[in-house]
């Protein structure tokens, strides 16, 4: 399994059809939400979008990689820097970015504008405050991860419902609170007018963590960027509708990095 050495410890990746023939169009970097990893994306990273190297990331504290969870979006967008720097991997780099995947991505272009060639945002806002009991609960480990249910939607596959859950019953509550402490400081709301990277946000009509509004916010803030609403999807359209996922994705690559 490919790791990365970097200051916050050994960092997970997985890449997928990062040969791109004579002329790789680029990289796209998928990135996580709160208390997930790289399989968050296993929809995307399989099957691929012609021509571009997809790498799959663990932010440090996640998954298979090493470190610990930061209650600040800033780490882990100084260990994303740091990863894309020594990865040597082709250009442009697309940034895709999941609830505080997207919070990440989103400072990541506000940072270091060189480096973001691009932004897909699914699920995700410009700021993102946690319901403050939450917070109180999984700090004290007693947060009944039942409750995310909400997060999905009425239609959402059983066996996939059944599977998420039992993955949030599994999380770390530590993680959970230092992630989304994270979300809940974040907010880059009169910031976003700076990025100039052609930028994708997606959403699902029926997300309850980020609702449309949020998504919307960006699309007015972030001049030139596309929105496209999801039908049937909550907060996860990447597992949910991997389908019009991708198809929106695809898209965005076809008219925007042709």
């Amino acid at each position: 399994m490919p790791y990365a050495m970097l200051r916050t410890g050994s960092l997970f990746f997985k890449t997928t059809d990062c040969t791109g023939g004579k002329n790789p169009r680029g990289s796209i970097f998928f990135i996580h939400g709160a208390g997930g990893d790289h399989q968050r994306w296993c929809n995307q990273l399989d099957p691929g979008f012609p021509g571009w190297c997809l790498v799959g990331i663990d932010l440090p504290g996640h998954g298979a990689s090493g470190g610990v969870a930061s209650n600040r979006i800033s780490d882990y967008t100084d260990a994303l820097k740091e990863f894309m720097e020594k990865g040597g991997l082709p250009r442009p780099y697309l940034l895709v970015g999941h609830s505080m995947g997207g919070n990440i991505a989103l400072q990541a272009a506000i940072s270091f504008p060189q480096l973001v060639g691009g932004l897909i945002l699914v699920g995700s806002g410009a700021r993102m405050p946690v319901n403050p009991q939450m917070l109180e609960q999984l700090n004290q480990g007693t947060f009944d991860t039942s409750f995310l249910k909400i997060a999905y939607s009425k239609e959402v596959d059983p066996a996939l419902l059944q599977s998420e859950l039992e993955k949030w019953v599994h999380a770390s509550q530590q993680q959970l609170f230092e992630d989304f402490t994270a979300c809940n400081s974040f907010d880059v709301s009169d910031r976003i007018e700076t990025i100039k990277a052609p930028t994708l946000v997606l959403v699902g009509d029926q997300d309850k963590m980020t609702p449309l509004k949020s998504s919307q916010f960006l699309n007015l803030g972030i001049n030139g960027s596309t929105l496209v609403v999801i039908p049937g999807s909550g907060h996860h359209p990447m597992l949910e509708k991997p389908l019009e996922t991708n198809q929106a994705i695809q898209s965005f690559l076809d008219q925007r990095f042709a």
